[in-house]
């Protein structure tokens, strides 16, 4: 997973950044599998979770919000 991090931060992101400001938009990451404690990930909290932050991110925010699941969250998950 941390290999998979690096990659998104150091070229995507970046990427994805330059394309927004060239249209007048603001790009925001935020990782939800970041900060999870094995408790809550041993106990199958982490989709209770990560689904409350993206309700209360969605009420917050005024523009459109993009949800992206990567494959090896999914398969640890």
């Amino acid at each position: 997973m941390d290999a998979e991090r690096e990659a998104l931060q150091s070229t995507a992101y970046p990427e994805v950044q330059t394309f927004c400001q060239k249209h007048g938009l603001m790009f925001e990451v935020v990782d939800l599998r970041w900060g999870i404690q094995n408790t809550e990930a041993t106990d199958h909290m982490t989709t209770e979770l990560c689904l409350e932050e993206l309700d209360r991110c969605r009420k917050t925010s005024i523009g459109p919000a993009f949800v992206v699941r990567s494959s090896i969250a999914a398969a640890s998950a």
